[in-house]
């Protein structure tokens, strides 16, 4: 059974397009004990030294790193892979603007034109301020709230390395997908 969380920090490369197969995503992560045990297909426990990958805000953060007995909400990291590239955003959305008149984007719909200046939206362009990407792969890690926690360097330089594209951070709640083409 799939998990799925209401809060995700999602790590995803910068090239949309960009396209990687995830048992060598999986390799590297497990090189680096960021995953730990499988749970299911692509989704995992955090490995032993997933914490160190992670730069946590605040004096003290509320996660649990084990599934719990009371069902309880744990942190795990899922690996993801769609066909087409999508469009990810969440109920935290921030406003965005155009890239060309930067006239607010009030309304998202895939392919758009802008309500200002007739331009197309160019989903990929638009700066989401981390609550939403276009991606065909990317790194989810359930249960971290928004800027609960930030990826180190290391952690985005390992991912770069092994893709050779910069990886990015994005923080969604309750996640909506789009394709687009």
């Amino acid at each position: 059974m799939p998990l799925d969380a209401e809060f995700k920090l999602v790590l995803y490369p910068e090239e949309s397009g960009y396209e990687i197969d995830l048992e060598k995503l999986e390799e590297v992560l497990t090189e680096n004990r960021f995953i730990g045990t499988e749970l299911s297909k692509y989704q995992y426990l955090v490995g032993d030294d997933f914490l160190s990958h992670l730069t946590f805000m605040g004096c003290s953060p509320n996660i649990e790193l084990e599934p719990q007995t009371d069902d309880k909400p744990f942190c795990y990291i899922a690996l993801n892979r769609s066909g087409k590239s999508q469009f990810i955003a969440g109920s935290n959305l921030k406003k965005a603007r155009c890239t060309y008149c930067k006239g607010e984007v009030s309304k998202l719909d895939v392919n758009a034109l802008c309500a200002h200046c007739d331009k197309p939206l160019a989903l990929t362009k638009i700066n989401w301020r981390k609550t939403a990407f276009v991606a065909k792969v990317w790194i989810t890690i359930g249960n971290i709230y928004e800027l609960e926690a930030i990826p180190n360097d290391a952690l985005l330089s390992t991912l770069q390395r092994t893709t050779g594209v910069q990886w990015k951070p994005a923080y969604i709640r309750n996640a909506t997908r789009r394709d687009i083409a």
